[in-house]
């Protein structure tokens, strides 16, 4: 009975969820936003200006506290450490920053500027760059450098079109500032122009996968700071922004995804196979896309701001649309520079392939031909009675070299049909010709197995094939039934006439094939069971042979089964009549 229900303890305690830290971290950070919104869309609290800006510590410390905790987890990398010990600072900057534009929204009505605040803000900036240049990433060519180089510059010139249109450019001819004002409002949107250039040459690069997801959710809370900065500067310049305002969601959301990216980041220990270069992954096949997302951007812009204007438009969007252009038109010229050595370096294994192909068809198969047949001589008797362990011996080296030639006779069917050079000798001839022919290269094989071979040709059809490859076809299926039929069971051959193509079918009393390997025991090399090759022979291309040479007479091969049951193998094949009348 205690045994019993000490089971049945560790039972509930495997099935119960645990609330581990990192689970209670995130819905900590999803209750906090859940209430944040809530309180923007039913301000259940007065004071906007000052809640506005005291919202935002709390993220600001879930950010710094998670970061600080993240860098410790990465004792065993030197660089992911010391990634995330700048995203602290960064972090800490931050928090800093708002307490002080807290503190001013309290006691000004009219905060001023510049204040203290924005000299930590902007060194939020300079310590989120320095982070991104800390992300460890793998070494690359220089040509795929000079890639990245031009998709960075495509993205930061993309976003700089925006960030120049509705902030920088207005905020340089407003005037009315003093210099030092005026350098710190231009400082704000050239930060994160600096921001989006490390970011791009970042995620177009190769980084360890333990940094993966910690690095996309980086990504992801830089891009809502540039869009919050930039709609946070276009409302400075039209006085239509006030702290606590909507767009500050994006700001706290900013801090909530960096805390996020350091709860993601996985603990590194030395040595940790996570931080191998080999394992380091390729970036999205749709990263590559990016740059050339810019373009409609751009232009958008363009049509935007001189839809009512009458005929020329602005020439700082129109220069910076042009040299969008040319950076994309660069980076395609090295793509299809790329593409063009790809494909010189196709050609250069395809010719490799063939030259090894030669090889085995030639140097190889001429001599085992020689072999096998010395074995014959010797299997014969001609040079006189062996001994009966050098007869069982002698019955090994036939078998396996027949085995061999076989598999050398597939590899060159194979590479024929690959390249297309399958040439089919097509002539009408019966049907029950062909089986015939097939049974009686099998027939020993089933007389071996004690398998029975049964024939039921109705109809004779007149087919027009290929005989030597559809005998090859035949072979193949029967022999699969054969080894694969239980002693004193039969094996069926039937043909008949079926709408205009005749139809073969071979029935066996076998194992039968698993419902989701019906498909995949065509595919080249494969098989029901991969002891199969060592137990009963054969290379698992015998099946995809079958099929392509069926495919190439017009015809398609199928195979019902049902395990312990038996498996029946169909083609079809044109008739005669139907196939001269094509």
């Amino acid at each position: 009975m205690v045994s019993a229900v000490n089971v049945d303890q560790r039972t509930e305690k495997v099935a119960s969820p645990t609330l581990t830290p990192s689970r209670a971290a995130i819905l900590g950070l999803a209750a906090y936003l859940l209430v944040y919104l809530s309180w923007q869309f039913f301000h259940w609290l007065p004071g906007k200006q000052q809640l506005g800006q005291a919202f935002l510590i709390p993220a600001d410390m879930a950010a710094l506290c998670a970061t600080l905790l993240a860098a410790r987890r990465c004792e065993g990398s030197r660089e992911l450490r010391s990634f995330w010990w700048v995203m602290s600072a960064a972090m800490a900057a931050e928090t800093i920053a708002d307490i002080f534009l807290l503190k001013y929204n309290i006691e000004y009505n009219e905060p001023p500027f510049p204040t203290i605040a924005d000299a930590f803000f902007l060194s939020f900036y300079g310590l989120l760059f320095a982070a991104l240049l800390r992300v460890p990433v793998a070494p690359v060519t220089r040509a795929k450098r000079l890639r990245i180089l031009l998709d960075g510059a495509t993205l930061v010139l993309g976003g700089g079109a925006v960030v120049w249109y509705f902030v920088l450019g207005p905020t340089a001819q407003a005037g009315g500032q003093s210099t030092l004002a005026m350098a710190v409002s231009l400082a704000y949107p050239v930060g994160d122009l600096i921001l989006l250039a490390g970011l791009a040459a970042v995620l177009l690069r190769r980084s360890p996968p333990s940094l993966r997801v910690a690095l996309l959710l980086v990504a992801a809370g830089m891009l809502a700071s540039i869009v919050a900065d930039v709609v946070y500067g276009y409302g400075v310049l039209h006085n239509t922004y006030k702290s606590g305002d909507p767009i500050d969601t994006l700001f706290v959301l900013e801090f909530l995804l960096f805390a996020l990216a350091a709860i993601a980041q996985q603990p590194i220990t030395s040595g940790d196979q996570m931080m191998a270069v080999r394992e380091w992954s390729q970036p999205a096949p749709r990263a590559s896309w990016l740059p050339y997302l810019t373009a409609p951007i751009g232009f958008g812009l363009l049509i935007g701001v001189d839809w009512n204007k009458p005929f020329f438009p602005e020439l700082s969007l129109v220069l910076i649309l042009t040299m969008i252009g040319g950076l994309v038109a660069a980076r395609q010229y090295l793509s299809l520079r790329d593409l063009a050595a790809a494909e010189q370096a196709r050609r250069e294994s395809e010719q490799v392939k063939d030259e090894f192909i030669s090889v085995v068809g030639h140097e190889l198969r001429t001599p085992l031909t020689s072999i096998r047949g010395s074995l014959g001589l010797l299997e014969g008797g001609v040079f006189g009675e062996l001994p009966t362990e050098a007869q069982s011996m002698l019955a090994l080296a036939v078998t396996n070299t027949d085995r061999l030639v076989r598999l050398i006779n597939d590899v060159l069917d194979i590479e024929r049909m690959d390249a297309g050079r399958m040439d089919l000798e097509l002539a009408p001839v019966k049907a029950s010709e062909l089986v015939e022919d097939a049974i009686q290269v099998v027939q020993m094989s089933a007389t071996q197995a004690k398998v029975t071979l049964d024939i039921d040709v109705p109809e004779d059809p007149t087919v027009s094939v290929d005989s030597d490859r559809i005998l090859q076809v035949l072979v193949n299926l029967l022999g699969n039934s054969i080894k694969f039929s239980p002693r004193s069971s039969t094996v069926t051959i039937r043909v008949i006439s079926d709408d205009g193509l005749a139809r073969f079918s071979i029935k066996d009393a076998g194992r039968g094939i698993p419902a989701d390997r019906l498909e995949s025991i065509f595919e080249r090399f494969r098989q029901v069971d991969s002891s199969d090759a060592r137990e009963k022979g054969g290379s698992g291309l015998g099946l995809a042979i079958a099929r392509d040479i069926v495919s190439h007479h017009g015809g398609q091969l199928s195979v019902e089964s049902e395990v312990g049951v038996g498996s029946t193998f169909y083609f079809t094949l044109p008739l005669a009549s139907e196939a001269g009348a094509a």
